[in-house]
């Protein structure tokens, strides 16, 4: 076919990447684009606040708007408020990155959208230096995991009722059993019976869940002694876990004032995580010990350790170490992130000490309760 536009096709190439430069800036603001991020910058020493227009729109905003810094956080709801207002202090002050969740409603909208925000303070190459971050709407992510959640509560309490009425005829029978003095079915039915605690465990731990999922663990607190707690459970596992030998080092005394049964879960799953990653016959040292005001127990395995790069992951939801030695171990990944949440809300803390193949030292602190 004739070329009429008097050129040589040949002498005009379609442009490839070769033909054009892309900055870093270029890359970084395609990517923003795409993910459909907002971005905002506080210049360090004037304080002035820079927002774009995604990000005023997430917070209820026109994207022609004006918008101030001290006006995003009032579109964030007072249960929340000061904890972003704590952490981006401090996350300024230390020059440290940081990461936050929260809802906000709409400025014009009224509507409620849940965010994520990931920033921190830049590096100064010149005499002036920048505070400034990411933020996206994860309003999809927080809906699906509040169905979830009420659906797993909702699962968990209709299974209590049936378990309860097999746990009272499990009891009935062990009674009849004992009468008759037939020794088969009292082992039977004992064994039965902690096949039905464990169950009525993971179901707790279940609706648990569902409540730190939503926010609304409640605590039935009393005062008790911590040590009487220990000697059961330890009593329990052992014939739940004849292979292994779990020992328990502890003061004569070590009262507390919180929610005994949750207290229970937790050293439980941590009994029960112990046992899964070690192999049989390896010991399970429980200590129970006081440091100035608190409490502090700990539960050491020698089993497979844990990696520095997974074990900032341990109490997050649904969160699992997945290894080759792992792969066929059970479990749904909420144990430790429900016994961190349990604690938390006891005000203690929890934490892990670990070494690949030198075993884990799972450990939470309570504030013991003050003798008269």
């Amino acid at each position: 076919m004739e070329n009429n536009t008097g050129t040589d096709p040949q002498e005009d190439p379609a442009p490839t990447l070769e033909t054009r430069s892309f900055t870093s800036l270029d890359i970084a603001k395609l990517a923003i684009t795409a993910a459909n991020l907002g971005v905002w910058f506080i210049d360090e020493q004037t304080g002035t606040f820079l927002p774009s227009a995604r990000m005023k729109e997430l917070h209820g905003y026109l994207a022609e708007e004006e918008m101030s810094f001290e006006a995003a956080l009032v579109q964030i709801p007072k249960k929340y408020r000061q904890k972003v207002i704590s952490v981006l202090k401090e996350a300024r002050s230390r020059k440290e990155p940081f990461y936050l969740e929260y809802p906000v409603i709409g400025f014009h909208d009224q509507q409620q959208r849940w965010l994520r925000v990931m920033g921190g303070s830049e590096q100064p190459t010149t005499e002036t230096s920048q505070f400034s971050g990411v933020i996206m709407d994860i309003t999809d992510i927080k809906q699906n995991e509040l169905r979830r959640s009420k659906f797993i509560g909702m699962v968990s309490h209709e299974l209590k009722t049936p378990l309860t009425a097999l746990k009272a005829y499990i009891q009935l029978l062990n009674k009849w059993a004992k009468q008759k003095r037939d020794s088969f079915s009292i082992g039977a039915l004992s064994k039965l019976e902690k096949q039905v605690k464990k169950m009525t465990t993971m179901i707790n731990g279940f609706l648990n869940f569902s409540g730190a999922e939503s926010g609304k663990i409640h605590l039935n607190k009393s005062t008790f002694d911590m040590i009487p707690l220990l000697n059961e459970v330890i009593e329990e596992n052992k014939d739940i876990y004849p292979d292994h030998a779990i020992s328990l080092a502890a003061s004569q005394q070590m009262v507390v004032n919180a929610d005994r049964d949750k207290i229970e879960q937790v050293i439980i799953n941590l009994i029960s995580n112990a046992v899964k990653y070690s192999d049989p016959g390896k010991p399970i040292a429980v200590t129970c010990l006081q440091e100035k005001t608190r409490l502090i127990l700990s539960v050491k395995d020698t089993g497979m350790g844990i990696e520095e790069k997974d074990i900032a992951k341990l109490f997050k939801p649904h969160s699992r170490i997945k290894t080759s030695k792992t792969e066929n171990i059970s479990g749904f990944g909420i144990g430790l992130y429900l016994c961190a949440e349990i604690i938390k809300y006891h005000g203690g803390e929890i934490g892990v000490k670990s070494e690949p193949g030198h075993g884990s030292t799972f450990w939470f602190s309570l504030k013991m309760k003050e003798q008269p």
